[in-house]
């Protein structure tokens, strides 16, 4: 009997510790805190970082152009109350893949196949 209660002390005990060590704020609230606030990104940076700065231009420079000469995804971004599927996305690759890579001397799988190891045995 004595240890039963004993084990519930030790219980109700911790608990009130748990408890309250967790609602307690340490130091400065996080909303002022500038360090934590670039981490969370509360704060909005006025400059965006090198790699998206490099995917941006990609997309406007490469990846666009390259898709928009193909009529048939002309047609299908014109009906923009239509649902997004994968096979859109495949078929731009498709069109930009042809687009960048016009001849099989360009293309990553010659290059790869005369690699010693990784290639094709001869």
């Amino acid at each position: 009997m004595y240890t039963l209660i004993m084990k519930n002390l030790i219980l109700a005990v911790s608990a009130i510790i748990l408890l309250t060590s967790c609602s307690k704020v340490d130091g400065v609230n996080p909303s002022q805190n500038r360090a934590l606030n670039s981490v969370s990104g509360k704060e909005e940076k006025e400059k965006s970082g090198y790699l998206q700065e490099a995917l941006n231009n990609w997309t406007k420079n490469d990846w666009t152009p390259a898709v928009e000469k193909n009529e048939d995804i002309k047609k299908k971004n014109e009906n923009e109350s239509r649902n997004f599927t994968l096979q859109e996305y495949v078929d731009k690759i498709e069109v930009y893949n042809k687009e960048q890579n016009s001849t099989h001397a360009e293309s990553h799988k010659k290059k790869i196949s005369s690699m010693p190891v990784i290639g094709e045995v001869k």
